[in-house]
Parts: C-alpha cells; structure tokens; sequence
C-alpha cells in the first residue's frame, strides 16, 4: 500500500502543475459556456438562459474530451524517459495503472467541481439540492473516461494515430447530444439516433435532476459509468507490459 501512496503522491503532483491538464479542464469549458451563452442569448427567457443551458451539456462534452489528456498520461512516463525505473522497481502494474487512474481521477473531478461552483454561483444554475448528485455523476464519467484513456496510453502500440481518431467519436456524441446547439425531434427514427450517444443519456439526466428534481436517471446513467469503468480499469491492468510502458517518443514533448 506505501508503493501505491508514494506512486499516486508523485503523480498527483505531476498533474496539478501540468498548466495542460489543469487548463483544458478549467479554462477551457468555462470559456466554451461563455462564449456559446453569449451567441445564445437571445434564444433564451430569462427563466432558464443559454449559460445555464451550455453550463450543464459543454461539461460532460469537455470531461469526455479528456480521454487524451488521460491517454497522455499513461504515456508521460515514456515521453520523459523516466519509464525505465519501472523496469528495476518492486512495482506492480496494478500499482502503477491504479496511481495513474486515481490521480487523474482526483485532480479532473476537482476541476469539475470548480466549473460546477461557477454555474451555480455566477451563472446561476439551480444547483441548489442537485449539485452532489450532478458532480457524482461527472465523477463516474470522469473515471470511466480515465479507464478507457489509460487503457489506451498503456496498452496500444500506435497510440498517437489512435489519440487523432478519438476526437470524431467524441465529437459526434456531443452533436448528436446537443452540446452545440440543442436538438429537437418527433422522428421515432433520428430520437433513436440520439440516444446512440452516452452524453445524451448524461444531459438528459442532469436536466431531470437540476430541473424536474427527478434523479433515478442520472443514478442509472453513474452505475454504467461506474461498470464501464471497472472493466477498462482490469483491462488496463491485464494488458499492461513494462516493457512496452517503457517505449514512447513523442516529438516536441518536453523532457
């Protein structure tokens, strides 16, 4: 247990001063809600207005996106040639892909809380009875976005051409979730089409939640979350070789 507390202090501390890893999951949604609440203005009441509505579907689209930055970090240890310790050290995989997830998991679900506490506070977003529930939500997203990022960085060899094609999967979810711009259908056939995509099932749970006070969707949706998460967590761990972990070289990357 000290192995895997000293793994994960070392690696907590790498990710809170990654201005990278911290921006992307600060600045950049909190920019993104702005930027989108602002061009929507207009198409909203004063009840309900396009910063809330962009504060509770870009969140879940930008927690989505990390799964690169989790990638990344299964592979800093090999872009910094620091990987080799491993190969000496009485560290386990398990010990290693674990200290990873759960750092990776603590500074993102951090942010996430930030974002959320600026919704509620300066957009007011009625969070109120909502928000530990909201933010357990985007906890389990967080952690099975992680598993299936570190599942990626530690267990594929041409993980640099598989980082550029996650991005359209991604991103095609979060149209199809409205997280550009929301989207309205009577069509038995394209409703079907958009329940295809897991940030629908997210935003959707998170409006009942925040607006209906309705939450056993969202419960449903963080137990698949969690599921999901479990399984890459093994998968991570089954497929993970030193000798590979190891191996990367990523040009520019700082060392």
């Amino acid at each position: 247990m000290s192995v895997l507390s000293s793994l994960f202090y070392y690696d907590i501390k790498r990710r809170s001063k990654d201005g990278f890893f911290i921006g992307y999951n600060i600045i950049f949604p909190v920019v993104m809600i702005l930027l989108l609440g602002y061009l929507s203005s207009g198409s909203y009441g004063k009840e309900f207005t396009g910063y809330q509505y962009y504060a509770i579907v870009m969140l879940p689209f930008c927690v989505a996106m990390a799964i690169i930055t989790a990638a990344y970090a299964g592979k800093d240890d090999a872009y910094k040639k620091t990987a080799v310790r491993f190969l000496f050290a009485p560290v386990s995989s398990t010990q290693i892909v674990l200290a990873k997830l759960f750092s990776c998991l603590v500074i993102m679900s951090i942010c996430n809380g930030g974002v959320l506490l600026f919704a509620k506070h300066l957009l007011k977003l009625p969070l109120s009875t909502q928000f530990l529930p909201v933010f357990l939500l985007l906890t389990a997203e967080t952690f099975c976005v992680c598993t299936i990022g570190l599942f990626i960085g530690f267990g594929m060899k041409n993980f640099i051409v598989i980082k550029n094609m996650l991005n359209i999967p991604i991103c095609l979810a979060a149209i199809l979730a409205g997280a550009f711009y929301p989207i309205g259908t009577l069509s038995p056939r394209l409703e079907f089409v958009l329940k295809l995509s897991p940030l629908t099932w997210v935003n959707r749970s998170m409006f009942q939640a925040i607006y209906d006070g309705n939450a056993s969707l969202l419960w449903r949706t963080l137990v698949v979350f969690a599921v999901v998460g479990v399984i890459f967590t093994i998968l991570a761990i089954k497929l993970f070789r030193k000798e590979e972990f190891i191996h990367g070289d990523l040009p520019g990357y700082e060392k």
